[in-house]
């Protein structure tokens, strides 16, 4: 409690400008965490809008897929007409039609559900868990710069005051400075750990641009052009 207690206190004296916030993050990866938002963003609506694609149901297999596809209804309709029309020249039309709607519609299952494993999933995984957790550790970065700021102007607001005939003075100094190099401590490990999650994420941006370039061949393909337009 009185570290939180402390924590809002130097958050509040910075925020009326009467003490210095500190920042430990270079200009590359201040610059670095604002493009994991337009990231995170990208990811995100991509993955939305590719499910607005979807003539089958999000989260199924192939086979499941197919028999809900309105492709293979077309197809079921068309091939009971032909059996309903037996050898006439329009049923056996039908029944040709009917199998190339069908073999379309078991195309576009199988497309959808690559498009979902091998695109949508990894999209999903950026946008929700990889950036989250990078961003969850900045938060925590800035709680224990924070509390590092804290300390420091409690340890310079007591040399100010070491002057004085302060009964205990010199012992709350020492206690200070220890809690200020341990905090200290906690910070330089924290931030090297999110830089090194961050060039980390930022070295595989190649990886995740294949992810719209699958898309882009995916949709190439005989089946994609069936997919709804975005």
């Amino acid at each position: 409690m009185k570290k939180q207690f402390n924590r809002m206190k130097q958050l509040a004296n910075q925020t009326v400008g009467r003490a210095e916030k500190t920042e430990v993050l270079s200009e590359d990866l201040l610059q670095i965490e604002r493009r994991l938002d337009t990231v995170r963003s990208m990811c995100h609506h991509s993955h939305k809008r590719l499910i607005a694609c979807f003539q089958g149901q999000h989260g199924t297999d192939a086979e499941r897929r197919h028999k809900k596809l309105p492709l293979t209804a077309l197809a079921q309709n068309m091939q009971e007409a032909s059996a309903q029309l037996e050898e006439s020249l329009l049923g056996k039309m039908l029944e040709t039609c009917g199998d190339a709607e069908n073999q379309l519609a078991l195309e576009l299952s199988q497309h959808e559900v690559f498009v979902e494993k091998e695109i949508m999933d990894p999209l999903y995984g950026i946008a929700e868990v990889e950036i989250p957790n990078i961003q969850k550790q900045r938060k925590q970065l800035a709680r224990l710069v924070l509390d590092w700021d804290s300390v420091r102007a409690r340890w310079n607001q007591a040399h100010k005051s070491s002057g004085t005939n302060f009964q205990g003075l010199p012992s709350k100094i020492d206690t200070l400075k220890e809690e200020m190099d341990e905090a200290g401590n906690k910070v330089e490990q924290c931030k090297d750990q999110l830089a090194a999650d961050m060039y980390n994420f930022m070295a595989k941006e190649g990886e995740y641009g294949k992810f719209f370039v699958t898309i882009s061949g995916q949709r190439s393909q005989p089946s994609a052009h069936l997919w709804r337009n975005t």
